[in-house]
């Protein structure tokens, strides 16, 4: 058994995004982002040795999203906001495909760096990278994938995101904060999609977080529609 305070400690150096890329779009259901949160991570190596077991004291990833929906109202031709919904979406649901690279390779993630050593890139598993890490210490990146789509053409409600608004005209914002348990570094993004009638209007996602009042705004809405129609996807504002 490990003594207290013994154990190897991952910590995360630095968070960043990686690929950004649109999926689906136009006519294409459902439609939305793919996009790469890059975790940074280094292990001190344990500590008096075998005293020390093999395991490694780990942060807990936080997820947040902030989920708002708006109808669109045909007869005024205006939107109305029908409420939003907030979740720990990693606490919510820690099996989620989302989190597999984390939950299931974390270690074995370290192999692919082009410095691994020899010993590293020869474990075969999961435990044994982690095992090989905890006695020797090194610094990866850990890669989270994630792909919030939305259906063209209305949607049921239900899951981790359920939605407040089913119909083809709908517009919905999420507000990323991404992070872990323990540590300052926090990434933050909004995105942006909207239908009418079943038509996607809106596909957009930008690094870093939006006020409501920004995400409402009439004049941002018509840029981001425009962009749409002249397929320029920028991460920006």
């Amino acid at each position: 058994m490990a003594l207290p305070g013994t154990k190897a400690q991952l910590t995360i150096v630095n968070l960043s995004f990686g690929r950004i890329q649109t999926s689906g779009g136009p006519g294409q259901s459902p439609a939305g982002h793919e996009f790469v949160v890059n975790a940074r991570v280094d292990v001190n190596p344990r500590k008096l040795g075998a005293l020390a077991g093999e395991g490694i004291d780990c942060p807990q990833l936080q997820w947040c999203e902030t989920i708002e929906w708006y109808e669109h109202d045909a007869k005024t031709d205006s939107w109305i906001d029908r409420g939003e919904l907030k979740r720990d979406m990693y606490a919510f649901n820690p099996a989620s495909n989302t989190f597999a690279t984390w939950n299931v390779a974390r270690y074995t993630f370290a192999k692919h760096e082009h410095h691994a050593p020899a010993g590293l890139v020869s474990m075969q598993s999961e435990r044994d990278a982690k095992h090989w890490i905890a006695r020797n210490g090194f610094q990866w990146n850990v890669p989270v994938v994630d792909t919030p789509r939305m259906g063209l053409k209305g949607g049921s409600h239900g899951g981790g995101g359920e939605s407040l608004v089913i119909g083809p005209s709908r517009r919905r914002v999420i507000h990323f904060d991404i992070g872990f348990s323990g540590s300052g570094l926090r990434l933050q993004a909004t995105q942006i999609l909207e239908t009418l009638n079943g038509e996607l209007t809106i596909q957009k996602f930008i690094t870093h977080r939006l006020s409501k009042g920004q995400t409402t705004d009439a004049t941002n809405l018509g840029r981001w529609r425009s962009e749409l129609a002249s397929s320029a996807h920028t991460w920006a504002l």
